[in-house]
């Protein structure tokens, strides 16, 4: 008898330790902060991401994600960077992710991600159900103390950089599942999540949610010599380096993932126009070379 009872207990203490809460998507008063690094060329962003509002497409309710103006309370909202929503199986789904961090994926409804999976499990995630990184096998799930909660944390057997966070997403940012990302020179990190104006989740990098961040830029002596008016570039605007010492002969125009969009000839010009129909919204660098030159390095931001 006794040892019926004694079984009996190891069976409940199983199942208790397998009824783990579940923590859901959040679904307001969210705030990603996060960071992009590149080494070519030379740039380190930082940005945040918000959930405000509610909006129905296809006759499903999604809430609205933003890139933010500002982190307080009420969220001062920026560009519209699609919306997300959660279903009863634990997936998270994105729509219209057209942000120049996550980069477009039209207006096709993807899985961003499935917390519902189980060790040894396939995760498919991106377009067509297929994430750039494959199809992602779960190796093991562990857990983080979150506010005094255990959250469950997945890992893969083919991305050693990175896990998931349930509830808050991915530690290399909101967006990664289905971010190409290219290798060597950048990267993305997830620096802190918010709710509720509560630092839920701190990478341990960091020492505060929102840090300034800089980068000594061998560049940085040369970049005042160069404007770009009008800013943000709305229509047509000028990119102005008549100012620069030097004869430079190519302008080259990456987006913010380093693959080149556009090489411009200059031939004696010491301006250029940019115009805004010829890019997607998002942040652009540009690179003024020449010959024997040290090339001059910016930004810009198409709207």
């Amino acid at each position: 008898m006794n040892k019926l009872i004694l079984l009996s207990h190891l069976f409940l203490l199983v199942a208790i330790s397998n009824a783990q809460t579940y923590y859901p998507f959040p679904d307001s008063n969210a705030i990603w902060s996060e960071v992009f690094t590149s080494m070519q060329p030379d740039i380190i962003e930082t940005y945040q991401y918000g959930i405000s509002g509610d909006t129905v497409i296809n006759t499903k309710q999604y809430h609205k994600i933003y890139l933010l103006n500002d982190t307080v309370y009420p969220l001062i909202t920026g560009q519209y960077c699609g919306a997300i929503r959660e279903d009863s199986l634990k997936r998270i789904f994105v729509i219209g992710c057209n942000c120049v961090y996550p980069g477009a994926t039209g207006n096709k409804e993807v899985v961003l991600y499935d917390f519902s999976k189980l060790v040894g499990d396939t995760v498919f995630v991106g377009m067509d159900s297929i994430g750039p990184e494959g199809y992602l096998v779960i190796d093991h799930i562990d857990s983080m103390l979150i506010d005094k909660n255990y959250h469950k944390t997945f890992y893969f057997s083919t991305l050693y950089y990175d896990y998931w966070i349930e509830g808050i997403g991915s530690t290399r940012g909101l967006f990664s599942p289905i971010i190409w990302q290219p290798t060597g020179y950048q990267k993305w990190k997830l620096i802190c999540f918010k709710q509720d104006d509560m630092a839920k989740y701190l990478n341990p990098e960091y020492n505060s949610c929102f840090p300034v961040l800089s980068r000594i830029n061998t560049h940085i002596q040369n970049k005042k010599y160069v404007e770009i008016y009008p800013h943000p570039v709305m229509d047509i605007s000028t990119l102005d380096f008549s100012n620069t010492q030097g004869d430079y002969s190519i302008v080259e125009i990456f987006n913010i993932l380093g693959k080149k969009v556009k090489h411009i000839n200059l031939h004696g010009k010491n301006n250029i126009k940019i115009y805004n129909y010829e890019y997607k919204p998002g942040i652009y660098i540009y690179k003024i070379s020449g010959n024997n030159l040290e090339p001059i390095e910016g930004k810009f931001l198409i709207f």
